[in-house]
């Protein structure tokens, strides 16, 4: 599965739910304009091993912007690494981790409050993908002013 928000954007609602068919995740995602101009974005290695949980956040000055995982069918796991994009003009504050936003294998759709944007993903280690408990870090983000030299 893989997934990335349009130039400039990051993502802002997280929607999954468990096939009955398969017994995994299914994942949904949309995004919200976060920068205008030009922008740094990279892709991190897989944060976590197949039978891990993932706990993640993006360097300072960015945001989650795009999401890629790999599951094994032996392991009925996934491996998750993020792409985050920013810029070196603005910084973060006020920054918190939600408590886990689902119980196992239920529905969940979660939103980035407000003013807020999405910088880190945590999941408990469940014993197969489906049973994982998922929570996120948000921060308000505000402009600096670069000196003029």
């Amino acid at each position: 599965m893989s997934y990335v928000c349009p130039r400039g954007g990051s993502i802002s609602v997280i929607v999954s739910q468990l096939s009955n068919i398969t017994r995994d995740r299914v994942w949904d995602f949309a995004c919200k304009a976060s920068f205008r101009g030009i922008i740094n974005c990279s892709w991190s290695d897989y944060v976590n091993n197949y039978d891990e949980g993932v706990h993640f956040s993006c360097p300072s000055e960015s945001l989650i912007s795009g999401v890629q995982n790999m599951r094994s069918l032996t392991h009925k796991q996934r491996k998750w690494k993020f792409q985050c994009c920013g810029r070196f003009s603005v910084c973060f504050a006020n920054c918190v981790w939600t408590q886990y936003v689902n119980r196992a294998d239920e529905y969940f759709s979660w939103l980035v409050p407000g003013d807020f944007y999405l910088v880190g993903i945590g999941s408990s280690n469940g014993e197969v993908s489906a049973l994982h408990q998922w929570q996120y870090r948000y921060c308000v983000m505000f402009p600096t002013v670069m000196p003029v030299i």
